[in-house]
């Protein structure tokens, strides 16, 4: 086990909670202002201020394993970790202050390649910090930050657009990662990592070597693949089968979200004492059943199905991370956890292209049966190889490595 963790778990871990929050805010606190801050301002097109979004999501998958593997090699996070929030905080400013479209997708591509570099460093010292035992519960106070900063960015950015101006979201913005900046470079403390390697090519072969490392990556690319249907084909769904007014159709998405947010801790506590399986196996597959579901039932019955499918999501989201925590090496984690939020991204980039496309080649009803079947096959498919790896029990105090 590494050397140097602290004795103050709990004080670290709500830190890595808090800097999460700031990230994940951030990244949807201007969804509700985009036609006026581009689509207007530039007289662009939708496509064009799609980019806006899609650019930082390519810069996430182009980058999460450089950074990762680039701290494996040095042996530290912090400096990474304050050096993205800083950087963030710049670019945030720079991109309100952008006259072209052009220069706005240049800044916008640079500050998701710094921004990850935070976040994702964020999630790595979290598990650094903490004994293997705790991983689950780590992971499901980090994933309930992630959640409620996503769920929070674009209300909190559209009441602040609507009362002070279209720009005043990115001056917040850069606020909000300065502030994070001030917390990560006097709060957080670097775990010492031992047996550090080489280079960053040494670090990156554990892509490689550790080749279970696919089953949470694999996980880790479906679940958000699945996401991405409730954000984009959900909402569009509701208004064409219900004609639901935006609040309404909100209030909808929201149910899935509420419970989602508040039971990531107490299932991945659980997964810490019963191990990774059942919560993963069965959150996964019910989670997926319910989303087949979701194109057949009433308004009333939609309610229901909702909350459980937020309940199913919450109960595999943190042991899909742990899981990642579990197989990785502590001195080749930042590229471990890279490689998982590389997978991430992807499957949010597929899963709005799937939505979109699928919604208006088959309708919104088989749509959601083939994102839901997706989740249900993973989870099956997954069984022996989890069981294969011993799983199913309870990781073994002091197994840290």
């Amino acid at each position: 086990m590494a050397r140097g963790i602290s004795i103050d778990h709990h004080r670290g871990v709500a830190i890595y909670a808090i800097l999460m929050f700031i990230a994940m805010l951030s990244l949807t606190l201007m969804a509700p202002c985009i036609k006026e801050f581009i689509i207007d301002r530039f007289g662009a097109s939708n496509t064009k201020a799609s980019m806006f979004f899609s650019l930082e999501m390519l810069a996430y998958v182009i980058f999460a394993v450089v950074w990762g593997s680039l701290s494996d090699k040095c042996g530290k996070r912090k400096p990474f970790i304050v050096f993205g929030f800083g950087g963030s905080a710049v670019l945030y400013f720079l991109m309100a202050q952008a006259n072209t479209l052009s220069l706005l997708l240049i800044l916008r591509f640079i500050q998701g390649a710094i921004t990850v570099m935070a976040w994702s460093l964020v999630m790595t010292s979290a598990l650094d910090c903490v004994h293997k035992t705790s991983y689950g519960k780590t992971m499901g106070v980090i994933g309930m930050a992630m959640m409620l900063g996503m769920a929070s960015g674009a209300p909190i950015g559209g009441l602040l657009a609507e009362k002070y101006g279209v720009f005043f979201p990115m001056y917040f913005a850069s606020f909000l990662f300065l502030a994070g900046t001030l917390i990560s470079a006097t709060l957080i403390h670097d775990i010492r990592i031992e047996n550090k390697p080489d280079t960053m090519l040494e670090s990156v072969k554990v892509l490689v070597e550790k080749r279970e490392l696919a089953i949470p990556y694999v996980f880790s690319f479906v679940d958000r693949f699945t996401v991405a249907f409730f954000i984009l084909a959900f909402p569009l769904y509701l208004f064409d089968a219900f004609g639901f007014s935006i609040a309404e159709r909100g209030m909808y998405q929201a149910l899935l979200l509420f419970p989602f947010i508040l039971l990531q801790y107490p299932f991945g506590k659980l997964s810490d004492k019963i191990g990774r399986t059942l919560p993963l196996i069965i959150g996964s597959f019910f989670y997926g059943l319910e989303m087949c579901l979701v194109g057949f039932v009433g308004r009333t019955t939609l309610i229901a199905l909702m909350l459980c499918c937020g309940v199913f999501a919450a109960m595999m989201f943190p042991s899909t991370i742990a899981l990642a925590g579990d197989l990785s090496p502590r001195n080749k984690r930042g590229t471990a956890i890279g490689g998982f939020n590389v997978f991430g991204s992807l499957g949010f980039v597929a899963g709005f292209s799937a939505a979109g496309i699928l919604s208006d080649m088959y309708g919104y009803c088989t749509s959601f049966i083939l994102g839901g079947f997706s989740e249900m096959l993973v989870a099956l498919v997954a069984i022996p190889f989890l069981v294969k790896l011993g799983f199913g029990s309870r990781t073994r105090k002091g197994d840290n490595e």
